[in-house]
């Protein structure tokens, strides 16, 4: 008689999976990614080629410019060169659109003309009063980026 190999209990093809955890881990992923997607941040660098070309022989002088709110209607405008104020600007006007007209014209005529050669804004600050509404800074920082202000902060003027 013969011995029969290899005729044991044969197992199962059909596996069964448990699917929840894998779920979980997903579902944690996902509102991991959807949290975090939040510090993605798209930024430009601006580069200009130093070699066979104009852009070496346009260095502009680097200035500072500070904006300091008297009221809502009046403010004035500092320009600072390694920290020291060379110049002041006043802008008055009757009304706010006035005076975020004659904000406009100060800047691009006096400001970025400075002494008639261009100049250029490194930083600006704007500090506002609490007489100042929200709209109004919004409007004055609108103004500065119309003008190619592009490197902006807002300081706060306790007690102001």
């Amino acid at each position: 008689m013969r011995k029969k190999t290899g005729l044991g209990k044969k197992k199962e093809l059909d596996a069964q999976l448990n699917l929840t955890p894998f779920i979980d881990l997903l579902s944690t992923c996902v509102c991991f990614l959807l949290i975090t997607a939040v510090w993605i941040e798209i930024g430009t660098v601006e580069v200009k080629q130093s070699h066979g070309t104009s852009a070496a022989s346009e260095k502009k002088e680097t200035y500072d410019l500070d904006l300091v709110f008297k009221d809502p209607t009046e403010m004035r405008l500092n320009l600072k060169k390694s920290g020291k104020r060379v110049k002041s600007f006043n802008v008055k006007s009757d009304s706010f659109e006035g005076m975020i007209s004659s904000l406009n014209t100060t800047i691009s005529a006096n400001v970025l003309n400075y002494k008639n050669k261009a100049i250029e804004i490194a930083t600006a600050t704007v500090t506002p009063r609490s007489t100042v509404n929200y709209g109004s800074l919004i409007s004055t920082l609108d103004v500065l980026r119309k003008n190619k202000i592009v490197n902006i902060g807002v300081l706060t003027a306790k007690g102001q």
